[in-house]
């Protein structure tokens, strides 16, 4: 268990300061904390001490070692923080440590898909906050990393063909936005809608994002004709995009769809 380890490396810190040991043991340490600190069945959830605790060692290791495993490190420790304890400025060293690790990433090429995904999660939620069109921009180039990255995994495919689409579709609406983003995010989001499970938030995001690119989108830019959908949602793809899409806009897949209202031209 977590718990038990944690105590055994702890109990090692007067053996292990000062030796060539000493930057595994802290590595070990924090990597414990931090199972810990994110373990679904963890009795009382993260502690404040456990997180901070992580971050002093992993700072360490960074003051001792500028390589990609420091830096990824201290921007782990600092994510998992800002996830428990909510403070912005966690997520601000986070970002700006996982983004180094990747910039270092052509030493030693490991930082992963799920790395990437991970980075732009913290990338959308601080644009979420402050708006900053660049914090957008940096998410979907690491999402677009990731689902390069995540080879045959179909699962973590299809999570992020959905957040990629959504952050694509967010993107498309600003003045300087192309054409090209609500096409892809059409794309994307049409891909995923048929795959995502009945309930799930993600099947309304997807459903209502994708209602509202369509109506918004000329047919020549996002195919936005009955066979489109038909062919790229199939029936149940487009039974979701129905039900959801239908409550929140005016506008559902109808017969004609280049005339929402109905009405013959």
């Amino acid at each position: 268990m977590a718990g038990d380890e944690i105590a055994w490396l702890r109990a090692q810190r007067a053996e292990m300061t000062g030796t060539d040991g000493e930057p595994e043991w802290r590595r070990a340490l924090v990597d414990a904390l931090l199972r810990r600190c994110t373990a679904e069945d963890g009795l009382g959830g993260a502690s404040r001490d456990d997180l901070d605790e992580a971050a002093d060692h992993a700072g360490w290791l960074l003051a001792h070692d500028c390589g990609q495993w420091s830096f990824s490190l201290v921007g782990r420790a600092h994510e998992v923080r800002w996830e428990v304890l909510g403070d912005p400025a966690d997520r601000d060293v986070a970002i700006t440590m996982l983004s180094e690790a990747d910039d270092l990433r052509s030493e030693n090429a490991w930082f992963s898909a799920a790395d990437h995904a991970a980075l732009a999660e913290l990338l959308l939620s601080r644009h979420e906050d402050r708006r900053v069109p660049y914090d957008l921009d940096l998410a979907i180039d690491r999402l677009r990393a990731a689902l390069d990255g995540c080879d045959d995994d179909e699962r973590a495919a299809l999570y992020l063909r959905y957040r990629l689409g959504t952050a694509l579709a967010l993107r498309s609406g600003r003045p300087d936005a192309t054409g090209t983003d609500r096409c892809d995010a059409a794309n994307l989001l049409a891909r995923a809608l048929p795959c995502l499970p009945e309930g799930d938030p993600a099947t309304y995001e997807t459903a209502f994002t994708l209602g509202r690119l369509l109506r918004r989108g000329a047919a020549s830019d996002v195919g936005e004709t009955v066979e489109w959908t038909r062919r790229v949602l199939g029936e149940h793809g487009l039974a979701l995009l129905r039900k959801h899409s239908v409550e929140e806009i005016e506008w559902t897949v109808p017969d004609d769809p280049l005339h929402p209202s109905g009405d013959s031209p």
